[in-house]
Parts: C-alpha cells; structure tokens; sequence
C-alpha cells in the first residue's frame, strides 16, 4: 500500500499570523507554502486579500497565489486538484508542504479528501442563476433550495451566495439532492497523513483589534486605489464577478458611487472582516483533528513559534523532507 504523504497546515481567521507561523515552519523544515485562500488566487487583489508581501514570497517559496483572472469562475474542486498537485510536485522536490490559509471549505475538502461528482455542473445554468442572483436577491433561490433540498438548505447560510447556487445548479442540473451528494463525497478516506494546526484566540476582541489595525495599514499601503482600478472592472463586466464578493473591495464601492464617505466605507470593511473572522471561528472550531494555538495564551510570536515547532517535532510525521 501507498505511504500517505504527511501534509501539515496552518489554519485560522484572517489576521491571525498565519503567514507568520506557516513561513516559520517552512524556513525551518524545508517546507514549501501551499496558499488555502479563495481570494488570494486572483491577479491584481494583493492589499485587500492580504497577500503575503514581497519579503514573505521571498522568505520561502509560496504557490497557488495570484494566478486567477478576476473575471474567471473558481471552484473548490478545482481547487482541490490544483492544491493535489502542487502538493505531489513539492515531495517530487524533496520538501514539505505546508498549507496555509483561512478558506474552511478548501481545507476541508482537500484535507478529508473530498470527491467531486461533475456531472452536476453546467455553466450556462450557473450563469443563468446567478445573474438572477443579480437581480433579485440571493433569497427567492434559497427558498428554491429549500423547497428541492431542504437538507442542503439547512447547512448552507441563506446568503451563502457562491453555495447556495452551486447546490441548486448540481439539484437542477442532475435532479438528485445536492446533500445526497456531499454525503457520497464524504465517503472517501482523507488523502493524507495531516498535521493541523489553527490559530485562535481566547479573548475575540484581541483579534477584533488586530483586524481594525490590519484595514487601517490596507488603506495607507493604497487600498483604495486597487479597489477603484477593480471598481472599473466591475463596472465593465457583463457578468456578476465571485472576485467582486472579496472583503475590503465591494464595501468600497458604495464611495465611488458617491453613497457612502470614505471614513464609512472604512468602517464598514473593518465589521465586515470581523464578521468573517467570526465565521471562520465557528468553522474551524468544528474541525475535531485541529491542535489549537491560542495566540493570546502566549507572550510574544517566539513563544507562540517555539511551541509550533515542538509540536511538529513530537508529531513523528515529517521524520524525512517530502516523506
């Protein structure tokens, strides 16, 4: 039987240090960044996704950034497979790979081994829903979800746009339940042998803070500048854009439309990004194999480092580079 390949991960809400911690572990290991972010995928976002800075890209090596047009659809399981391979390609070399990111559903679902059934996919019915989406409201297809697939309905957030169309495309495309297909995918034994490691902290406000500074330096490293130049693509577009969903870009458009102040549209992507964060808590806190650092349990990001690096030492996992 084929060795599973020890794959480790680095996981947490946005601004957590994840970078931080994943770059550590590879200049230490020999490790290889493999990027878990859904937004981070597309060229020409840098500030607003918080990708690493030209230093961290340059302290280790990093894949999966950037390599998306804003105007492409993107999908889990195409993530998935490029992540697989990327990852395959990273032993062939000799290294590890480490996976670093906050996008729950990629991690899960390249971590549980998740299968993809395509025969529900169908881009012109895709289309056909979302630009209804568009014009009506994410709500009257939910409700058209719940009448198909109400088990699918349950576990997907009523403004979940991105899932809530994926689950009535497969439901119309195929006239199966989408939940009944999930559960298929479930079925399949995890890839890899994994160690996970998730950044959290125990006093929320802690994290909350550090969002609030992170939006302020986005803004005076030219946020608002990016944003307009992807406001014209936006604009320009003739269909809806996933990327145009991305925190820090879409509550600058109300400004440029002359609906809101600067200093509101601020203030409205720092709650918006703590409302994330709080989302992807609640999602990684479901995630029963994780170790959790608590980055408030620990006085200073050595401290935090050094109890990293022993646990992935203790864990017998990584006992030979691209094992």
């Amino acid at each position: 039987m084929e060795k599973k390949i020890a794959l480790a991960a680095v996981l947490g809400p946005t601004a957590s240090g994840k970078t931080a911690l994943g770059i550590a572990l590879a200049r230490r290991y020999g490790g290889e960044i493999v990027s878990c972010d859904s937004m981070q995928i597309y060229r020409g976002l840098s500030i607003g996704t918080a990708k690493p800075s030209s230093d961290e890209l340059n302290a280790a090596p990093h894949h999966l950034i950037g390599f998306c047009d804003v105007d492409r659809a993107f999908s889990v399981s195409e993530y998935v497979t490029m992540a697989e391979q990327t990852i395959h390609e990273i032993c062939a070399a000799g290294k590890h790979p480490i996976l670093v990111g906050g996008t729950g559903l990629y991690a899960r679902s390249l971590l549980r081994g998740v299968s993809f059934d395509e025969r529900g996919r169908d881009e012109n019915l895709r289309s056909s829903l979302t630009e209804e989406a568009a014009l009506n409201g994410i709500e009257p297809l939910y409700e058209r979800l719940s009448g198909l697939d109400p088990q699918a309905a349950r576990k997907i957030h009523p403004h979940n746009e991105k899932r809530v169309i994926r689950a009535l495309e497969f439901c119309l495309a195929t006239g199966e339940r989408f939940s009944e297909q999930e559960e298929r995918s479930r079925r399949a034994p995890p890839r890899y042998r994994s160690l996970v490691l998730c950044l959290s902290f125990r006093d929320r406000q802690k994290l909350y803070d550090r969002i609030n500074c992170r939006v302020e330096a986005m803004m005076n490293a030219g946020l608002e500048e990016e944003a307009r130049a992807f406001y014209q693509v936006v604009r320009e577009s003739r269909r809806p854009l996933t990327a145009a969903q991305a925190i820090g870009y879409k509550e600058l458009f109300p400004f440029f439309d002359g609906i809101l102040s600067l200093e509101e549209a601020v203030e409205n992507i720092k709650r918006e990004t703590r409302r994330y964060a709080k989302r992807q808590l609640t999602w990684f806190n479901r995630e029963q194999d994780a170790i959790f650092l608590y980055v408030d349990d620990w006085k200073d990001e050595q401290e935090l480092l050094q109890e990293a690096f022993r646990i992935w030492e203790q864990s017998g996992l990584f006992s030979e580079k691209g094992e």
